[in-house]
């Protein structure tokens, strides 16, 4: 009997890459996608000849990740960051401050004040149990150090990384080597000291054409199309298979399949997962996508008096400003701009600045940006390119609680053979934890 094929619902990159390892296992497999293009939030744009990512900006240069861009062809685009990419900015009274994650480095600088540096000075000598089994990353942070610590040091960082709040977002989900460090060693900076590198020090690489180049790449090199204009509806169970209703370009159609890999963000899992586990289905309603805006603005460099020699700064909460943070995109990656041109891609939005893009016009809060981004880089000009996109479902949020989700996502693959739920709020919201996952399941797959 031929071999069914192996059902891949959404085609961002998750189910591109996991198409992609299928086939090369000789694996059959259908990819549907519900909208009208592949590649989720791998989006790139040109305009005027600035070269701007509306997603991921920069991707981990792991060696097989490196190996990954090479084997599919995409090696004579791949853009090294420059030198200037390791120097990182936090803002404080609208002001960029030069900052370390070695909390040894940020002792030295003027960004805290002295009473959180003897916080970070004598935290190694300092004996202290969790107050509870899972803690936010603001408990954890304020109980090992201070609330200045935990507002100016983590709060950005983790709004640079998923948009969050650190009074939801879990320590053990977010920053997994900080528990285990007080576990191991009784100390966050012991436990740096004897883990080095842990925090920070990765190669960060970009393509040439943007970062889209990558989701291209993938689906120009399945044999079996992806089937755009495709929605999931709903998923049953009889007889020892799967029974997936779905409607292609209008009209309602069904199949069989024994496998069914779910890379869809939970809220449209969780509708396809109903008529399987309701209880399922409504903790995954339940996990925030915040909404988020992008902001591409572009400048001449003459203009800018204050540029950022780096790979951008981040903004923490209680500065109060109309957005999370900027990469500096021509400054780690100089071919993204025109010559004689800088280029910025701002972030608003997020857990905690999501009420300004539903309260606020778009065009106000542009104006609010761009007037912040010119007193704290001493702007002198008006933009010579703006463009602005919104994500009404941006990153997933670890909250505390998460691990609840993950057991019952567990639970259910258990009690359903065949079934795998494979959406980045699992797996790692980064490019190259997502392609990783990808080869594993599709291993587990053939195997199977």
């Amino acid at each position: 009997m031929p071999q069914q094929p192996v059902l891949i619902v959404g085609a961002g990159i998750s189910g591109l890459s996991i198409a992609y390892e299928l086939q090369k296992l000789q694996v059959p497999y259908v990819i549907m996608e519900a909208s009208d293009r592949s590649g989720g939030v791998l989006k790139s744009l040109h305009i005027d000849g600035f070269e701007l990512d509306a997603g991921p900006n920069s991707i981990a240069a792991s060696p097989e990740m490196l190996h990954y861009l090479e084997e599919l062809g995409l090696g004579d685009k791949i853009l090294v960051a420059s030198a200037a990419s390791k120097n990182r900015f936090l803002v404080r009274n609208k002001q960029l401050h030069a900052v370390s994650p070695h909390p040894f480095k940020i002792i030295g600088s003027k960004y805290l004040s002295g009473a959180s540096k003897w916080k970070l000075f004598t935290e190694r000598f300092r004996k202290s149990a969790p107050v509870k089994e899972e803690e936010s990353v603001s408990e954890f942070i304020g109980r090992r150090f201070n609330t200045e610590i935990a507002e100016y040091v983590f709060d950005p960082v983790l709004s640079g990384i998923y948009a969050g709040n650190p009074d939801k977002l879990s320590i053990a989900e977010v920053l997994p080597m900080l528990p285990k460090w007080e576990r191991t060693y009784g100390s966050i900076t012991k436990g740096l000291m004897k883990e080095k590198g842990a925090l920070g020090g990765r190669k960060i690489v970009s393509l040439s054409g943007g970062n889209a180049m990558l989701t291209s790449a993938l689906a120009a090199r399945l044999v079996v199309p992806v089937r755009l204009n495709c929605a999931v509806s709903s998923i049953t169970s009889a007889e020892g298979k799967y029974h997936i209703t779905f409607i292609e370009n209008g009209q309602q159609a069904q199949m069989e399949a024994s496998q069914v890999i779910l890379t869809t963000p939970s809220y449209t899992t969780a509708a396809m997962l109903q008529g399987l586990d309701a209880s399922l289905a409504a903790r995954l309603l339940q996990l925030e996508y915040p909404e988020m805006g992008v902001l591409h603005v572009g400048y001449n460099a003459a203009a800018v008096a204050h540029p950022v020699d780096g790979f951008g700064f981040l903004v923490p909460n209680a500065e109060r400003l109309h957005f999370l943070g900027a990469i500096c995109n021509a400054a780690i990656f100089p071919t993204k701009a025109p010559q004689g041109k800088l280029l910025l891609t701002v972030f608003t939005g997020g857990a905690r600045l999501q009420h300004l893009l539903r309260d606020t016009s778009h065009a106000v809060l542009q104006q609010n940006i761009l007037a912040e981004l010119s007193t704290i880089l001493g702007i002198s000009e008006a933009p010579v390119m703006q463009h602005f996109e919104v994500w009404k479902h941006a990153i997933p949020q670890l909250n505390v609680g998460h691990a609840g989700l993950r057991e019952l996502v567990k639970q259910f693959e258990a009690a359903h053979a065949g079934i795998h739920i494979a959406g980045n709020y699992l797996h790692g919201v980064a490019v190259p934890a997502l392609v990783q996952y990808a080869a594993t399941l599709a291993t587990t797959i053939a195997k199977n």
